[in-house]
């Protein structure tokens, strides 16, 4: 039996697409583990899928690192503190793959992006290596408008062009100088350069990056060769959760910033509350994303929920305002309803950014009046929903399991 060990860290946007993928994958006759920490055990249950626990009792650890109480954006210093942190926990994390793979190797290590010294620890083992990557604007290129600069728009002047081509010398400039400013801490990784000789980065699989989007979507770049874009996985485990209800007369307008920035959920709920008292004929329904609790509170016309899995429900609803994760991104375009984007940290502005190039809705930085006006626009303007039902086509078009099936048939019979 092909056996496939699944890397990723315990948080939702990194690790449900994998578990999606995995639950299909072992209904089609492949070994499925996952490898995760322990946060992720409940979720990789419910997908029925086996498990191994790696960097136990270091959760708190983890999640200092990738949740801090304050907005990270592209500061140089608080991505260097990040870096720092996960440095502190990466040789464990080598050692302990090493350990396991030397017992009992896979045919194939798939890793999550975030965590690229799984497959260079696979590659030491002679062990093929794919990457997932959820994120794609995440990838550097030689040409197109660069990301995790506050997410710019593609443009067609020549400042743009100048403008683009210096945010990509910048980002290149900032990876080579923790490349220096570390280089003993990666060298003992077994990182000795950041770039292989054809320019490509060396914390992608040579092999298969699994682009979890589709082209449509982004900004026109060149990608690398060994990159294939299969579409989105945007499924939940089943967790425990209070169904939402909805009218058939009034129309509801879902809330959501993710599981991830818990410093801006609270601000983001009090915000709720007032559109909602600001808008009477809508209802409201906030999700904290917080799938270990099973809670609901009303408020007239809002109701909080800690948790909402979007594929479930997100059809019943008329527009979205989230904060621009590729998850619920994607939802909401499987769904075909208008987004009004409000971006945190992190990816967040870049997809910004691609929401409102595509005309799949409008973008608001948390101001009242700005945000009232742009709903209005996206609940009463028929552009955006033909834009998001034009996208809901083109997505349809990508098929990422059967697509992934077909790339692993062609590698088990290499």
């Amino acid at each position: 039996m092909f056996k496939i060990d699944l890397v990723t860290p315990p948080f939702a946007g990194h690790l449900f697409p994998l578990l999606e993928l995995g639950y299909f994958l072992k209904t089609q006759g492949f070994s499925v583990r996952v490898l995760s920490t322990s946060k992720a055990q409940e979720a990789i249950r419910l997908c029925n899928l086996e498990s191994v626990v790696l960097l136990e009792n270091k959760d708190n650890a983890i999640n200092a690192i990738a949740n801090p109480p304050y907005r990270v954006k592209h500061n140089p210093f608080f991505l260097l503190k990040q870096f720092e942190g996960n440095l502190a926990l990466m040789k464990d994390f080598g050692l302990e793959l090493e350990t396991l793979w030397q017992k009992d190797k896979p045919d194939l290590v798939l890793a999550d992006f975030t965590l690229p010294l799984a497959g260079l620890k696979a590659q030491t083992l002679g062990i093929p290596w794919w990457t997932s990557l959820p994120t794609p604007c995440a990838i550097e290129s030689p040409n197109g408008t660069p990301s995790y600069l506050g997410g710019w728009m593609p443009g067609t002047t020549t400042f743009h062009h100048l403008r683009d081509t210096a945010g990509r010398r910048l980002i290149r400039f900032f990876k080579k100088f923790i490349a220096w400013r570390y280089k003993q801490a990666l060298s003992d990784l077994g990182i000795h350069t950041l770039y292989r000789p054809n320019r490509t980065e060396v914390v992608y699989s040579p092999e298969r990056i699994l682009a979890l989007g589709i082209p449509d979507f982004e900004f026109k770049q060149d990608w690398p060769t060994s990159l294939h874009f299969v579409g989105p996985l945007t499924a939940s485990p089943p967790f425990k959760h209070t169904a939402p209800k909805f009218e058939k007369t009034k129309k509801t307008i879902l809330v959501s910033l993710g599981t991830h920035i818990p410093w801006a959920k609270e601000h983001a709920a009090k915000f709720t509350r007032i559109l909602s008292q600001m808008l009477p004929e809508y209802n409201f329904h906030f999700s904290y994303g917080r799938v270990e609790q099973d809670k609901i509170k009303v408020e007239g016309n809002l109701t909080l929920h800690d948790y909402i899995p979007y594929d479930l429900y997100l059809k019943n609803y008329a527009a979205a305002i989230i904060h621009g994760g590729t998850g619920i991104t994607y939802s909401c375009l499987r769904a075909g309803i208008p987004i009004l984007v409000w971006p945190h940290d992190y990816d967040q502005f870049d997809h910004a950014a691609r929401i409102v190039y595509h005309g799949l809705g409008l973008k608001t930085n948390g101001q009242l009046q700005l945000t009232l006006n742009c709903l209005q626009q996206l609940l009463n303007e028929t552009r955006f929903k033909q834009r998001t039902q034009d996208f809901q086509e083109k997505r349809q078009g990508y098929d990422a399991k059967r697509l992934i099936l077909g790339e692993l048939e062609l590698l088990q019979y290499k």
